[in-house]
């Protein structure tokens, strides 16, 4: 079928270096490579960057990073392992703003940044945030997020970070590989600007042109507007 992933991956070129795999797109370029290189694909004329992991029994590339590229936007795509030690989203923050100026880089790197945070935690590791309310509570929960994070299967569970070109902005889309929830219902509920954690969504809500879920709650939308 010619929109099937393998037909689209076909045509990307791939040139492979040891651990290493440049993903050719036209004139884009998608690194494939150890979390170490993350910079290096998000600036040099790269449009993203994949992190390669020997471990993973999953091929990482996926469609929706390859549609984001194609569209004229950018991808980053790294495992809930690597990112509970490294910041890459502030980097994917910088490279979108350079993609399209005119963005308000404050805006777009609290929500991203909470959006992130939401996908490793609630999504790919399952945890709620009510623990989180006393010093004791939040030492428990430190220790479940060491525990979910020493599963080999959460550890390898990806969040993946895309930008879409809209015209007159751009939209964000962070997804996760957790069990999704019900965002309406979510946003529905007031924020309670005294509580100590559960004000993520309300914040991403504040910054944002607009937010809306997909994919069962699993990718939060965010549309952000330039000033040009």
């Amino acid at each position: 079928m010619p929109d099937s992933l393998a037909y689209r991956a076909a045509k990307l070129g791939v040139e492979a270096c040891p651990n290493v795999e440049r993903l050719s797109i036209h004139a884009n370029r998608i690194l494939m490579a150890p979390m170490a290189m993350v910079a290096s694909g998000l600036q040099n004329g790269f449009s993203g960057f994949i992190e390669y992991r020997s471990c993973d029994l999953v091929c990482p590339l996926s469609a929706d990073l390859i549609a984001a590229v194609e569209s004229g936007g950018l991808c980053l795509s790294a495992s809930t392992a690597s990112l509970l030690h490294s910041d890459p989203a502030q980097k994917f923050c910088q490279a979108v703003i350079n993609r399209f100026p005119g963005l308000d880089p404050m805006r777009l790197e609290l929500a991203v940044a909470e959006a992130c945070g939401n996908a490793i935690i609630h999504g790919n590791l399952g945890l709620a945030s009510d623990l989180r309310h006393s010093l004791a509570g939040l030492a428990q929960f430190n220790e479940r997020v060491a525990t979910h994070a020493a599963d080999p299967i959460m550890a390898a569970r990806r969040v993946r970070l895309t930008a879409w070109p809209t015209g007159d902005g751009v939209e964000i889309r962070v997804s996760d590989d957790g069990d999704g929830y019900d965002l309406d219902a979510e946003m529905a509920k007031p924020v309670d600007v005294a509580a100590k954690s559960g004000r993520g969504l309300g914040l991403i809500r504040k910054v944002c042109a607009r937010i809306h879920g997909t994919d069962g709650g699993r990718t939060l939308c965010m549309r952000f507007v330039t000033s040009e």
